[in-house]
């Protein structure tokens, strides 16, 4: 009898411990979803401040997209508030930053960008500093907590050891089962929670590469910037050289903001397509006049054809296949598209050293790491899982091979029934306007290739 009520005992407090340890756990999985929306958000609103003043139309569209994203931030906050005993600082927080937050878009949506950028400094950004610190804080007192729990468990356990050898085996047995359940389950949740962290770790990597990657055409603008400043405009070819410089670091600037932006709006299911006939030879030939004015020969070779696509995700799709060429590929760039049956597959090929067997697979991912750095960054670690992202939703598909030394990334999209009627044999290298994207400026240079 003894034995039977030590046995109920054991297996009641192990019972409570694990309630405790899904409570713990689920306010931590909160704290990771507000940080995860602080994340998005922060960049939506640092975006505004990119828009030109005279752009009141993309202003006004970034700001109501960052107001969409701050609601979204304020929601999880306040889940995480009601799963914590003592949400006082979380809440304080969080009202600082919803002030700040409101204020710095009502002068954005103003058209005052100016009076915005100076809010951001002074109490925009204090603000989500602070308030990523406060939900930081809180993710890693549960962490402590569940981690203790572990430990309870395993003195639970010897317990119950203990309780077999005094010779009470049916009542010691009904309780080893009911404890070896709840240690199944907790196994199942540590090991959700040790996904979680990987997930927050891949995310504070994908941050420290964001700050990497959108310091390197800062920095060239910035000093461009203050050359033209300092010398004038007396000499018109350092004049033109600087301001090509702003022009480039400006559009790589521009398509780091702008995956972060699909990123942002695929994980919101607010990611839209506008699907018509598009030539695609004239897409190539666009995006690849951009890239050559790095220096970087690249070849085209685009056979004449109309596709069901949206032109500006299209558009992004290359931009995001050659910026990993033209970076981490060799020396030969090519781009060419062919039509395959019903279908058009325009492929970006390389000779540079490629990825290995292991990782191959999961080249289209977010967040595939080798130690502590991303396998493939593209622009800012995510190019090529929005690359997949947006063919798919233009109901193509993307792949990646290896062929005779070549790393191939090839785009398959459907291809209309009437392609070649009255298209241009325009699908080779010849003469023509640079095109520039949107928020890309407006240089338009005659390249001759």
């Amino acid at each position: 009898m003894i034995g039977l009520l030590a046995s109920l005992a054991v297996v009641y407090t192990n019972a409570d411990g694990v309630a405790k340890v899904v409570a713990d756990a689920a306010a931590q999985q909160q704290a990771e979803a507000a940080l995860g929306a602080l994340s998005v958000a922060r960049a939506a609103l640092g975006q505004i401040l990119l828009v030109a003043p005279s752009d009141t139309e993309t202003t006004s569209d970034l700001a109501a997209e960052a107001d969409d994203l701050l609601t979204e931030l304020l929601n999880r906050v306040t889940a995480l508030e009601a799963s914590l005993g003592d949400a006082t600082a979380v809440a304080s927080a969080r009202l600082s930053a919803q002030d700040a937050t409101e204020a710095y878009l009502a002068l954005a949506g103003e058209g005052d960008l100016s009076n915005a950028a100076r809010l951001a400094t002074t109490q925009l950004g204090p603000a989500l500093d602070h308030l990523t610190t406060v939900i930081a804080v809180e993710r890693d007192r549960k962490a402590t907590a569940i981690a203790a729990a572990r430990a309870e468990v395993g003195r639970l356990a010897t317990a119950s050891r203990f309780l077999v050898a005094l010779g009470i085996p049916g009542a010691t047995a009904l309780a080893w089962l009911l404890l070896a359940r709840r240690r199944r389950r907790r196994l199942a949740l540590s090991e959700a929670l040790e996904h979680e962290r990987e997930l927050n770790r891949s995310k504070d990597q994908m941050i420290a590469n964001i700050s990497h990657e959108l310091r390197t055409p800062l920095t060239g603008i910035y000093g461009a910037a203050r050359a033209m400043e300092e010398s004038g405009l007396t000499d018109p070819r350092l004049a033109g050289e600087l301001t090509g410089m702003i022009v480039d670091q400006s559009a790589e600037l521009t398509r780091m903001v702008d995956d972060l932006l699909v990123t942002a709006r695929a994980d919101a299911g607010r990611l839209r397509f506008e699907v018509t006939r598009v030539a695609v030879a004239d897409e190539a030939r666009a995006v690849v006049s951009e890239f050559r004015r790095s220096g970087k020969p690249i070849h085209l070779d685009c056979a004449p054809a109309l596709v069901f696509a949206d032109p500006l995700r299209l558009r992004q799709v290359l931009r995001n296949l050659l910026s990993n060429a033209v970076r981490y590929g060799g020396n030969h760039v090519s781009v060419i598209g062919r039509l395959t049956d019903d279908a058009y597959e325009v492929a970006v090929v390389d000779d540079g050293p490629g990825v290995g067997r292991d990782v191959a697979d999961r080249l289209f991912t977010r967040f595939v790491h080798t130690g502590d750095r991303p396998l493939i960054t593209g622009s800012v670690g995510l190019g090529l899982a929005i690359t997949r992202l947006l063919v798919e939703g233009m109901e193509g598909t993307v792949s990646y091979s290896r062929v005779e030394e070549y790393s191939r990334f090839a785009v398959r999209l459907r291809a209309d029934p009437s392609v070649g009627a009255g298209l241009p044999p325009g699908g080779h290298d010849q003469p023509i306007k640079a095109s520039t994207a949107a928020g890309q400026g407006s240089r338009e240079p005659m390249c001759s290739w």
